[in-house]
């Protein structure tokens, strides 16, 4: 008889046969009902993680933001932890069942349009296209119980082209990376799919790749003007140089080029 593998020992409904194959009966109707997921007391203790602390005041706004609010844009600098700190807040939220599954979405747009010549299928593409994101992850998580998350379904990757057929309900997370390199019409298909789920929206406006007006700077005008968005979304905005914590080598980069682009 086989057995499951011992890192499934860290949850207790993600059972697997011998060719992991997830039995979904009891877990589908408790996901469906919104219901937090059973975490056994083995994996908080062999998973003493510290808690996230923000840096500065503005990442202890975002943090409140992403607890108070289901959906929080989050732009400005690179290096001051608008991934970061969505990342490791849904990490936390599911390795201690809080929330059922984590949705990472990034739009295919760079200047190199490189994402076709990753090898592998489109899950193994996205992975390479995601990977800051899974490197928090791993982490935060450990990277066997996300490679785990991954196969069972409880982590996806949503390709922008599909995320329209969606619908995040209760219990979820959706981080939107890269989110300056989505267009409008991506950007309304991305805002009508919410149903419940925490969705966070990050991107550097002053980095889009796009050659027509940027999804963020929509979703951002959009909140200015309407009264009524600013009641049900939080935005955050890392504008200053001193928001930048990632490194003094980051931040000094950043102050040039911003400089030279004047």
């Amino acid at each position: 008889m086989s057995r499951r593998p011992a890192v499934n020992d860290e949850f207790d409904e993600i059972p697997y046969t011998g060719k992991e194959r997830r039995n979904t009966n009891k877990r589908s109707v408790k996901q469906a009902s919104g219901g937090e997921r059973t975490i056994k007391p083995k994996f908080e203790e062999e998973r003493e993680l510290p808690p996230l602390r923000p840096m500065n005041d503005k990442q202890a706004k975002y943090m409140q933001l992403l607890t108070d609010k289901k959906l929080v844009v989050a732009t400005g600098y690179a290096g001051t932890s608008k991934t970061y700190i969505p990342t490791v807040m849904a990490c936390d939220a599911y390795r201690k069942g809080q929330i059922n599954k984590i949705f990472l979405c990034r739009p295919a747009m760079s200047e190199s349009k490189s994402l076709g010549y990753f090898a592998g299928d489109l899950e193994t593409k996205a992975k390479h296209w995601l990977l800051p994101v899974l490197s928090i992850m791993y982490e935060r998580l450990g990277k066997d119980v996300v490679e785990i998350a991954i196969r069972c379904g409880d982590i996806q990757f949503i390709p922008m082209e599909t995320i329209k057929g969606m619908s995040f309900s209760k219990g979820t997370f959706i981080i939107v990376e890269e989110c300056e390199d989505v267009t409008v019409k991506e950007a309304k298909s991305i805002l009508t799919r919410q149903g419940g789920g925490t969705m966070v929206l990050a991107g550097d406006i002053g980095q889009s790749a796009l050659n027509e007006k940027s999804g963020l700077k929509f979703i951002v005008d959009m909140i200015a003007k309407y009264p009524e968005l600013e009641k049900t979304t939080g935005v955050i905005d890392f504008n200053e140089v001193d928001d930048i914590v990632r490194s003094k080598e980051c931040k000094a980069w950043i102050v040039a080029m911003s400089k030279e682009m004047k």
